[in-house]
C-alpha cells in the first residue's frame, strides 16, 4: 500500500494553482454558534508565538494569499467531496480550520450532494474562528484534546479533514496525535488531510534544518514515514493526490517567525552548507536570500 500510495504522486514537477476570484459561501438559514474546550495548551516558542500575531483577516493574506486561494485549495476540497460522496457524512470537521476558508470552498461546491453536512471548524485560535462565515459553526479545540462527542451527536456520522496540521506536533506528537484522531472516528469514516512531507530523507532534513534553526517545533515527515505513520494507528489510506507546493522566502519567514534579517542570512549559510552545492528542491538561494518550496500531498484516510 505505501508503494502505492508513493506511484499515485507526481514526482517530476510542481502542481501550481492558478489564481481565481474566491465566491463567497452562499447564506444559510442556520445559525452561527460557538463552542469553547476548556484545555491545558502546550507552551508555544516565540516564534509559534509570533504566528499568532498574524492571526485574523490578516492570515489570509500570507505567502500571497496560499491559504485563501480557491484553485490552490482545490485538491484538497475535492478529495472531501470524493470521500463525502461514499459516506455522506452528517458532519464534516476541518481540524486547523483557521478562518474557515476550506470549509467555505466545500460548502460552495457541494451542489449534487443529497444532504448538506453541519460544518464545524475547528482551531486554539479564538481571532482565526472570529472570522469564520455562516453557516459554519466553531469549536475552540486542540487537536490533542478533541473527543468525538464535540462534534457529532450518537448516531451521526463524521468525517476530519485538515490542512497544514501534522507539522505542528512535532517528530514525537505527530503518530499519538493520529492514533487519537482515529479514536475519534467510527469504522469506514474518513480523515481527509494536506500534509507538508517530502519523498527523500534529504529534503526533509533541509526543510526541518530551517524550521529547527528558527526556533520552532515543528517537524515534517517522509511522505513514507507518514503513510506507515497512518498505517500503524488505524488508518488505511485509500487516495493520494499532490497539490500545489508552497513556496516561502526568507523575508516572509522573517516576518511570520519574528527572525531578525541577519539571523535569517546565517540560516541561510547553514541550509547551503547542509546542501554542499547540490541542486534542492526545498532551498534555492537568491540576491535577496532566499525561497523555499514546502511540498503537500493530499491523503484520504478511511478508519480500519
Amino acid at each position: 500500500m505505501i508503494a502505492q500510495t508513493e506511484a499515485r504522486l507526481s514526482t517530476g514537477s510542481r502542481t501550481v494553482g492558478h489564481r481565481v476570484p474566491r465566491t463567497p459561501a452562499p447564506p444559510e438559514v442556520s445559525s452561527f454558534w460557538t463552542l469553547q474546550c476548556e484545555q491545558e495548551r502546550t507552551p508555544l516558542t516565540d516564534s509559534t508565538l509570533n504566528e499568532h500575531r498574524l492571526y485574523g483577516a490578516t492570515w489570509n493574506t500570507l505567502y500571497d494569499g496560499y491559504f485563501a486561494d480557491a484553485a490552490v485549495a482545490s485538491p484538497l476540497v475535492e478529495a472531501v467531496l470524493d470521500a463525502a460522496r461514499s459516506r455522506e457524512p452528517a458532519v464534516i470537521a476541518d481540524l486547523g480550520g483557521g478562518t474557515g476558508f476550506i470549509l467555505g470552498e466545500i460548502l460552495r461546491n457541494m451542489d449534487g450532494h443529497a444532504a448538506s453536512p453541519r460544518l464545524v471548524c475547528v482551531d486554539i485560535a479564538r481571532e482565526q474562528l472570529g472570522c469564520c462565515p455562516e453557516p459554519i459553526t466553531t469549536l475552540e479545540c486542540s487537536v490533542e484534546d478533541l473527543r468525538r462527542d464535540m462534534l457529532a451527536s450518537e448516531g451521526e456520522s463524521l468525517m476530519l479533514c485538515m490542512r497544514s496540521v501534522l507539522h505542528y506536533l512535532g517528530m514525537m506528537g505527530m503518530k499519538p496525535d493520529l492514533g487519537r484522531l482515529r479514536s475519534v472516528l467510527e469504522k469506514g469514516e474518513h480523515l481527509v488531510h494536506q500534509t507538508i512531507c517530502f519523498e527523500s530523507e534529504r529534503e526533509q532534513e533541509v526543510a526541518n534544518l530551517l524550521y529547527e534553526l528558527m526556533g520552532t517545533e515543528k517537524w515534517y515527515p517522509t511522505t513514507g514515514y507518514l503513510v506507515e505513520a497512518l498505517v500503524e494507528e488505524g488508518f488505511s489510506v485509500t487516495d493520494a493526490r499532490p497539490a500545489a507546493s508552497l513556496p516561502i522566502s526568507s523575508m516572509e519567514l522573517e516576518r511570520r517567525y519574528g527572525v531578525g534579517h541577519e539571523e535569517m542570512t546565517r540560516i541561510g549559510m547553514r541550509l547551503e552548507a547542509l546542501c554542499e552545492g547540490r541542486l534542492s528542491t526545498v532551498y534555492h538561494p537568491s540576491r535577496n536570500g532566499f525561497t523555499v518550496y514546502l511540498d503537500y500531498v493530499v491523503l484520504t484516510c478511511e478508519a480500519d
